[in-house]
């Protein structure tokens, strides 16, 4: 009998935080369609989505879903076929993600805000046939119309499901320049249009494609991620048996972009199988985030590290109450140390009873990975892997698996893994690679490490890290997670710039948004003083500069690659320090 060591992934130290209950489970072997029904069957009369005032029940959902899957249908739609989306978290949306998966076809979900050259790239890759678009996106649609070639473009409003006076006067405040008639044509006449048709439900294959969507594009054109039934269903599984406090009823805010992995699986497929009222914020304005939740009052939501800097400067919630709050999770991008402590400060001052629900995931693995509930929760970390996924630390240039504590770059298996990035091959190859296992995993390019109950700490990008003239390597996050402490730092982001007195090598510069009404340069010249003090020799910024507003990428994210494009070059020697 081998006397081999276990590595960590193999000896999986976190199940023990797991329930019991747990270690059996699994997928369910049912199309994302299904099991939305078998999860739901037995409330049907229950509220499934809050839209504005309008209460959709479980038993009208699976009707408008079946009355779509018909007008799909009659429509030529088939098994195999992908329709492309340039919609957002309508009811309308979500009513026909699942039609299609009924009856076997996939939705190819794309931004609505891209421009017109990258969304008829998607769509023509594609191979749609048909667009569903919402209606305030169709003037984008009518320049691109000869050149993506549908036979019919669906348009759904934001007001379709609207009460009638919410409906009146979002009209008045929205309107939309759509040219009906002929291949364009309403939603309620294409569901009219399926009145004599019956969709035949099509039986359950666990990799079948679901949908497509896109990554953030940061290292190039975005890569059309393929979701399948069971790296959808898995994520439904690894929440329902986390140890997650919540009640079927309970209400989700849902302002994660549905067309993103991270809002269509985490922000609706995985609420609705665990019999949330799913609250879709069709065109999420992240300085209404606090208003948001003073009016519908949910008691789960997720969002990214950018949005919750803005919640916790809200005035709406300045002096509320929040202890309806059971989970704040968030995930979408790395939050760094400092913003963690203030958010903690902040749920604590407002009385909501857990700490933050810090995950990790990337659309490549249907969005989670890794989450700390509830009470499961160290600071600073991503939590544990979740019920159905290994996580393990492999060294990026020998590939052999890391120890406890030992950083390296992340990697990930398990049935959330994408079926691969749609039409590329290649570059599937380069991030999903057999390990001597025999499992597929996922090459993350994080870096991080795991300690020995199992929790994961994310250090950096392998592709953010700073390499100096000498060689030495800095993790942006390290500093930002420092001056990110500071009361008045709003928001801040560490970058390469180039090394002005050397032919190779980068040394890193820290931009800040500060609070209103402060004295920047007072700022920047206390914040580059206690980093002199604080930080080790070689990683310290060479400069600390305060800019209006630090940009956000479509998805909340802090825009790294807009701010190294204009700062790369940044003369930091000219400064007066």
């Amino acid at each position: 009998m081998s006397n081999q060591k276990l590595t960590p992934s193999q000896e999986k130290a976190w199940m023990k935080y797991l329930p019991k209950e747990s270690a059996h489970v699994e997928i369910p072997k049912r199309t994302i369609y299904s099991y939305l029904k078998y999860e739901n069957r037995g409330h049907l009369k229950h509220t499934a989505i809050h839209y504005y005032g309008k209460n959709i029940t479980w038993e009208e959902l699976f009707k408008r879903i079946d009355a779509a899957a018909n007008a799909f249908v009659a429509l030529g739609v088939k098994k195999g076929d992908i329709v492309s989306f340039l919609s957002v978290a309508v009811p309308e949306c979500i009513v026909a993600v699942y039609a299609l998966n009924k009856i076997g076809a996939a939705a190819n979900m794309i931004d609505p805000r891209m421009d017109t050259k990258s969304i008829s790239r998607m769509v023509k890759e594609s191979g749609s046939r048909i667009l569903v678009t919402i209606d305030l996106a169709y003037p984008k649609v009518r320049k691109i119309m000869n050149t993506i070639k549908q036979d019919h473009v669906i348009v759904q409003s934001a007001t379709d499901s609207l009460l009638f006076v919410a409906k009146v006067a979002m009209k008045a405040k929205m309107k939309a320049d759509v040219d009906y008639g002929g291949k364009v044509i309403r939603w309620k006449s294409f569901i009219k249009g399926g009145e004599h048709t019956k969709a035949k439900e099509v039986p359950y294959v666990g990799d079948a494609l679901v949908a497509i969507a896109y990554t953030g594009g940061t290292t190039g054109f975005p890569k059309g991620v393929m979701l399948t039934n069971d790296s959808m269903n898995s994520v439904v599984i690894n929440f329902k048996y986390c140890g997650l406090v919540y009640t079927p009823g309970d209400r989700f805010l849902g302002i994660i972009p549905v067309f993103s992995t991270y809002g269509m699986v985490c922000g609706m497929h995985m609420p609705l199988c665990l019999g949330c009222e799913l609250v879709p914020i069709p065109k999420f304005e992240p300085t209404q985030f606090g208003k948001l939740i003073k009016q519908f009052r949910p008691e789960h939501m997720i969002s990214t590290p950018a949005f919750y800097e803005l919640l916790m400067n809200s005035k709406e919630v300045k002096n509320m109450d929040l202890s309806f709050i059971i989970t704040l999770g968030s995930g979408g991008d790395t939050m760094n140390e400092g913003l963690e402590n203030k958010l903690n400060q902040f749920m604590k001052d407002h009385n909501i009873k857990y700490p933050l629900a810090q995950g990790y995931g990337m659309s490549e693995l249907s969005a989670a990975a890794s989450f700390c509930v509830n009470d499961r929760y160290k600071r600073f970390s991503v939590g544990i892997p979740s019920l159905t996924t290994t996580i393990g630390i492999f060294d990026p240039e020998t590939g052999e698996e890391l120890g406890y504590n030992q950083h390296g770059e992340v990697c990930v298996t398990g049935p959330s893994v994408m079926k691969g990035y749609f039409n590329r091959p290649e570059e599937t190859a380069n991030v999903m690679r057999e390990h001597e296992d025999g499992q597929v995993w996922i090459h993350s390019g994080d870096i991080g490490y795991m300690d020995e109950d199992g929790f994961v700490y994310i250090k950096g990008r392998v592709k953010r890290m700073i390499t100096r003239f000498d060689g030495h390597k800095v993790f942006p996050v390290n500093l930002e997670s420092m001056v990110s402490e500071h009361a008045y730092v709003r928001n801040c982001v560490t970058i390469g710039v180039n090394d002005r007195g050397h032919s190779q090598g980068q040394y890193p510069l820290t931009i800040i948004e500060a609070a209103d009404g402060v004295d920047r340069d007072e700022l920047c010249k206390e914040i580059f003083e206690y980093c002199d003090k604080h930080v080790e020799e070689r990683g310290k910024p060479v400069a600390v500069i305060s800019i209006d507003e630090i940009p956000l990428t479509g998805m909340g994210k802090n825009d790294y690659r807009t701010l190294e494009d204009e700062y790369v070059n940044f003369d930091y020697t000219k400064l007066d320090k």
